[in-house]
């Protein structure tokens, strides 16, 4: 191994570091930050809501983005403790359909925006701060590996620098 190409692979190795620590890093902080913050205010939702019993009145088939096929989202009604009804479509979409025309189920509202209602489930309540937790968590690990490794081979004397001189 001559020497240029030794200060090549350190350069790329420090790179490497550097990324690790001031790209993957940040990026995992600040999603883990996200996570936090849209599970403290989903929780201040839940906090202020009102469960109702409602019905899904319909299936709703909307086009996948990417793929030719379809995902079904459920188009629900329930009336307000004051009597009101209201119809709601569940931003939970998927295929095959996690509900059925007819079903009964448990909604929760904010009573001063029913039109701004959920129907209670883990997936359609808390999705958006767990995918945040789980890629922040991943960023994290990533970046923490990539700094960690690269420090400990930049620290390692290298064995062929020996023989360069030779």
């Amino acid at each position: 191994m001559q020497r240029g190409d030794l200060l090549d692979m350190q350069q790329r190795s420090a790179l490497a570091g550097r990324l690790g620590k001031f790209c993957f890093i940040p990026i995992g902080l600040l999603l883990l930050l996200a996570a936090v913050c849209t599970a403290w205010t989903t929780k201040a939702w839940l906090a202020g809501a009102v469960e109702v019993r409602g019905q899904v009145i319909e299936m709703v088939r909307v086009r996948a983005k990417e793929s030719q096929g379809y995902l079904f989202t459920p188009l629900v009604r329930f009336q307000t403790v004051d009597g009101r009804m209201v119809e709601f479509q569940s931003s939970h979409r998927s295929n095959p359909p996690a509900y059925y025309t007819g079903q009964a189920v448990s909604v929760l509202y904010d009573p001063e925006q029913p039109n701004s209602a959920a129907i209670r489930g883990v997936l359609s309540i808390w999705s958006l701060p767990m995918v945040l937790g789980f890629l922040g968590a991943i960023f994290l690990a990533l970046g923490t590996a990539i700094a960690a490794l690269i420090e400990r081979e930049l620290a390692q004397p290298d064995m062929d620098a020996k023989f360069v001189g030779s």
